[in-house]
């Protein structure tokens, strides 16, 4: 495990890492002191740090879901799908990715990415539902479809269904009900931290990744990382992140060899820790940008960043938690909650609950359908105007957000446009896929600095599927889901466009984004 700074980083950070040190931050941390980040932030503190116990709590799970991934082999389930939100479904994927195991991440609601999956046969699979609090609305969706998919196909959901949450949670009572196996959480480990807890572990040792090593891994960065000493890797790696905070506030994530989608885990964890209160640190990952006078690169290679983090993928959980909540103490934030988080989900619930009689004023451009909370000129009549005018938002500090309701199996395709914009712009693009993101970097979004610039696009479903049990299906959910959303930036004062097209519609948009 090995954190290297650049020249200018080792100094912009020298006072920061010398106060931790004589303030004992790293012993306090792993103590869980909960006075570390004030005052305002004890109560929500001294119920969050749990994750700073050695892994080795976690160490009798390895034997157990070993023990259990056999047996679902035996019956014939070999895939594992995984029907969770942010820290329950972040911290697997990129595990999954990383091993090359066959994890299907189920963490959006949009019909057309799950229609494909339930209408296929189940029957060689376990289906994971994970979710701490229990009461999620986007996971508590995906488990009453599958278990309704399940049962059209004549599959016992008892016998093919898995269940992580944290105890007495509503989805523990329920799960306890039904007869499903449950393997419980701690309460006191926030979801984002809950990387090398069973919210991590489980859906990724019945994939067949090897948790033993990883959790061996954790505890050696585990050890390292208490010591109060100029050359703590977390303490570098925090100072280095916030010591230019608030003037280099963009982190441009490049590539960790080896470990595929570990940005994507970064993202949410840094960008939903740091961003409130008009602070915060933006991840950007698979940014391409160099030389930004706001930005910070960061990677997995020395050669070509202001801050390289060489490490197992073990380490890196234990190793980017502690950063980012040593990074928050220097900024002056509560690295353990997310109070603009809830504003998306209250927006869409009431739009859930009470629809408007009227749909919200678009306009038609170019056969798509766009609403603006800035004024559109009626000379703006094609894709290309469109683009244009959103691009001519974005100032000198700005990031623009492409935050897609729709198909992630298209990610590449809005990667390569994501990639085409921060090459024209020479800004800082992040790509978020709703309401994924809403868990993550949603967050930030809202109550970070009032930076971003969003470009929403709705991709309309041409599947559907209803949910049991609720009277409402997936394609109401998304929808409300991105209105509420684009309904809470607007009422920030944030510029938004938000466009609706359908999947033949979505080629001559990304030209003119790509143009």
């Amino acid at each position: 495990m090995k954190v290297t700074l650049s020249a200018e980083r080792l100094d912009a950070s020298a006072s920061a890492l010398a106060e931790s040190v004589g303030a004992h931050f790293a012993s306090r941390l792993w103590a869980a002191d909960s006075t570390l980040w004030g005052p305002a932030a004890e109560p929500e503190a001294s119920i969050r740090l749990g994750w700073v116990s050695s892994p080795e709590r976690w160490r009798p799970l390895v034997g157990e879901l070993e023990t259990l991934r056999r047996e679902l082999q035996s019956l014939g389930m070999t895939r594992v799908i995984l029907c969770g939100m942010g820290g329950s479904s972040l911290a697997p994927e990129v595990m999954a990715q990383s091993a090359d195991a066959d994890v299907h991440i189920v963490d959006s609601t949009h019909p057309d990415e799950l229609a494909p999956l339930v209408d296929r046969d189940l029957s060689q699979c376990v289906v994971v539902v994970s979710s701490k609090s229990g009461g999620t609305l986007e996971t508590d969706s995906q488990r009453r479809v599958f278990e309704q998919a399940l049962r059209d196909q004549g599959l016992d959901p008892r016998e093919r269904m898995v269940i992580v949450t944290d105890p007495d949670s509503p989805l523990h009572q329920q799960a306890q009900e039904a007869g499903y196996r449950v393997f419980l959480g701690d309460a006191t480990i926030g979801g984002r931290f809950s990387a090398l807890s069973p919210f991590g572990l489980v859906p990724a040792a019945l994939a067949g990744i090897d948790i033993d090593t990883l959790l061996t891994e954790a505890t050696s960065a585990h050890d390292a990382l208490c010591r109060d000493e100029l050359n703590n890797p977390g303490l570098m790696l925090g100072a280095a992140l916030a010591a230019s905070h608030p003037e280099r506030n963009k982190i441009l994530l490049g590539s960790f060899p080896g470990l595929p989608g570990l940005g994507d885990w970064i993202e949410q964890l840094v960008a939903e820790s740091t961003g409130k209160e008009g602070r915060g640190l933006l991840p950007v990952v698979d940014s391409h940008l160099r030389g930004s006078a706001d930005g910070l690169v960061v990677s997995g290679e020395p050669e070509h960043s202001d801050i390289a983090v060489e490490a197992t993928l073990g380490e890196h959980f234990l190793l980017w938690e502690f950063a980012t909540a040593f990074a928050c103490q220097l900024i002056g934030v509560n690295p353990f909650d997310q109070p603009n988080v809830e504003s998306a989900k209250i927006a869409a619930k009431a739009l859930l609950d009470d629809p408007p009689t009227a749909p919200r004023e678009e306009r038609e451009i170019a056969g798509v359908s766009v609403w603006s909370n800035q004024a559109l000129p009626e000379t703006v009549n094609d894709l290309a105007g469109l683009v244009r005018q959103w691009k001519r938002l974005l100032g000198a500090r700005s990031y623009g957000a492409l935050c897609i309701f729709g198909e992630r199996s298209l990610s590449a395709r809005w990667g390569a446009v994501r990639e085409a914009l921060e090459a024209d712009l020479q800004r800082p693009i992040t790509l978020g896929f709703g309401p994924r993101f809403l868990h993550s970097t949603g967050q930030l979004h809202k109550g970070g600095p009032a930076e971003g610039v969003f470009l929403q696009i709705i991709q309309t479903p041409s599947a559907e599927l209803t949910i049991s049990g609720r009277d409402f299906t997936l394609g109401t959910l998304v929808l409300a889901q991105a209105h509420g959303d684009a309904r809470v930036l607007a009422g920030a004062h944030m510029p938004v466009m938000s466009i609706t097209a359908t999947r033949d519609q979505l080629e001559a948009l990304w030209e003119a984004l790509r143009a």
